[in-house]
Formats: structure tokens, C-alpha cells, sequence
């Protein structure tokens, strides 16, 4: 390898054998009947969000999301997170996908003039920016197996995409236990989109805990989450070749407000900065005051969402 030059993770792609279509692969491809789907299946047979593939740094991962008709991966019924080889044949229904892996072409070396790279569009302005972090995920996935523990997280990862794309967010990433997602737009009227979606998430983690409280109660477990929603300016575009993201201190605050959530008790926290010209949007939460947020030498004022945000408080 020449210096300054690194290997990047493999690329993944799936081969439709029947039309002959090939699909290549991102960092997360959700495969459903929904119009939303990357990888959309026209066939009442498949479920809206039916299977999720991630790329992780070891390489691929296949996730059936809790679908009704399941997934097959040669031959053999996927009851958890499953990685992919190359030549794997993947069936939905009667659809079979041959998923393939190669690998990505090295990072330019060091060195490389600028005229030859395509310069990244990485823009700074003001976002709304909501993190979600699932609750004693520790205690969770030690103790539940593989098996039991892939379709909770998988009705997860599913219902939180569908609150965020119907609230208007934009789907940063999922990393792991946790999900960050932001909204361009600072309106008040996307303001009370990301305070919506956010009490969504808490609420549909009840919901995941009634489909799934023959695995979850029997071990006196719980399946919640914490969330925040902070406003404030950030860089976003595309960081690398495979990365666009949002990076910034307000991207920091936001996941250390979460990581409040716990302490002070309150599953939703809202950072002032959010009510920042929408004074109206202050009756539909309860200030808990200042308190000290890791990192930074100022405490941060914060509020509770308790409720509906469509209820404004008395």
C-alpha cells in the first residue's frame, strides 16, 4: 500500500438474478413495499420496512425487521442480525437478491493534486437536531440472546425512521443503540415537528415493549429511550467518500442533553436554544432550570416535554 493511502471497508451491492438489476449498496438500506424504501418490492407479500442492511466497519449486516412473512438467507429463516457473505442468496417472498462484496478502491494518497478530487460541499448553518438513545440497552442485550434481541431492536430502528421521515427530519445515522437526526429548516413550525417526533419515540417505545413483552417482562425488563432536541449551527455535507454527516458543538450538546435524560428523570429534554423566537413554544414544556452538562463550563438551561406537544401546558 502506497503511504498515505487506506483501505476502506468493502462495497456490497445485490444482483436481482431474475431482472438482471443490480443495487449497490450505502450505508444503510432500508428494503420494504414502502415508496420510501431504498430497495423498493411492489408485492403485498412484503412489509413496508421489511429488512434493513447496514455496513459496518467488519463489513455488512442483515436486519429482518420484525416482518411478517420474514426473511430467508440460503435458505435458512433470519431470527437475528446476520452478517453477509459474498454469493448469499437473500429471498423476500418469491424476490431473490444474490448479495455480492468487493473491494472499495484505496482513499487518494496523500499528495494527490486538488484540481484531481472533487472538492466536498460542506456547508454551516443553524439545524434542529433530535438524538434517541435506547434505555438500559446494557442490561438488554446481556440478557437476552441474539435470537430474542434482533427483532426488538429491528421494530425499533423501523418505527424510528418512520416518526422521523413523517415528521419531516432527515435520518442522520443510527449508531448502534442510538439515532441522530436534524431537520434544515429552524421555522417554528419544524420546531414543533422535532418536539412531535420526539414524544413519538418515547410513546412508540411502548409499543415495542407490548409487542414484544413475552420476551421483555418475564426478565422485568423495560424498553425505553431518552431524547433530546437541541438548535444550533453545525457543518453537514459529505465528509469523506462515505460519510455525510453533521459535525459542530451543537451536535455535541444535543447527545450530552441526552445523556441527562437519566438523572433528572424526564425521558424528553429540550434545550432552551430551541424556544430561541418561539416564545409560544415554551407552553408546551416545563423548564427543569440550569444544570451542568458535561464538557462545557456553562450549565445549560433545559426543559421537559411530558407530554403531547400538540396539548400546550395550562
Amino acid at each position: 500500500m502506497e503511504p498515505g493511502a487506506a483501505i476502506l471497508p468493502p462495497s456490497g451491492k445485490l444482483h436481482n438474478d431474475a431482472s438482471g438489476e443490480e443495487f449497490a449498496l450505502g450505508e444503510v438500506c432500508v428494503i420494504g413495499r414502502s415508496k420510501e424504501s431504498a430497495l423498493v418490492i411492489a408485492d403485498t407479500r412484503v412489509s413496508r420496512r421489511h429488512a434493513m442492511i447496514r455496513r459496518q466497519d467488519d463489513g455488512f449486516w442483515y436486519f429482518d425487521l420484525g416482518s411478517v412473512n420474514g426473511s430467508l438467507i440460503n435458505g435458512r429463516r433470519v431470527t437475528t442480525s446476520q452478517m453477509l457473505a459474498s454469493g448469499d442468496i437473500i429471498r423476500i417472498a418469491d424476490h431473490q437478491f444474490r448479495f455480492e462484496s468487493g473491494p472499495q478502491p484505496e482513499r487518494t494518497p496523500c499528495g494527490t493534486s486538488m484540481a484531481e478530487n472533487t472538492i466536498a460541499d460542506v456547508r454551516s448553518r443553524k439545524v434542529i437536531l433530535l438524538v434517541s438513545d435506547i434505555q438500559g440497552f446494557t442490561a438488554i442485550s446481556e440478557k437476552l440472546s441474539p435470537d430474542q434481541l434482533a427483532p426488538i431492536i429491528g421494530s425499533w430502528y423501523s418505527q424510528t425512521e418512520a416518526i422521523l421521515e413523517s415528521h419531516g427530519a432527515n435520518l442522520d445515522k443510527f449508531i448502534g443503540d442510538c439515532v441522530l437526526g436534524y431537520w434544515l429548516d429552524t421555522t417554528p413550525a419544524s420546531r414543533l415537528q422535532a418536539l412531535k417526533a420526539a414524544h413519538a419515540m418515547r410513546v412508540g417505545c411502548d409499543q415495542v415493549q407490548e409487542k414484544h413483552r413475552g420476551v421483555l417482562e418475564p426478565l422485568g425488563l423495560r424498553f425505553g429511550s431518552g431524547a433530546a432536541v437541541h438548535l444550533g449551527r453545525a457543518a453537514y455535507g459529505a465528509f469523506s467518500s462515505r460519510e455525510f454527516t453533521l459535525l459542530g458543538d451543537a451536535v455535541n450538546l444535543v447527545f450530552r442533553l441526552e445523556s441527562l435524560t437519566r438523572p433528572l428523570g424526564h425521558p424528553v429534554l429540550v434545550s432552551a436554544d430551541v424556544f430561541a423566537g418561539w416564545s409560544e413554544g415554551l407552553s408546551r414544556c416545563r423548564s427543569l432550570g440550569e444544570h451542568a452538562v458535561k464538557g462545557r463550563a456553562q450549565k445549560v438551561e433545559v426543559y421537559a416535554l411530558d407530554h403531547d406537544p400538540e396539548e400546550a401546558s395550562a
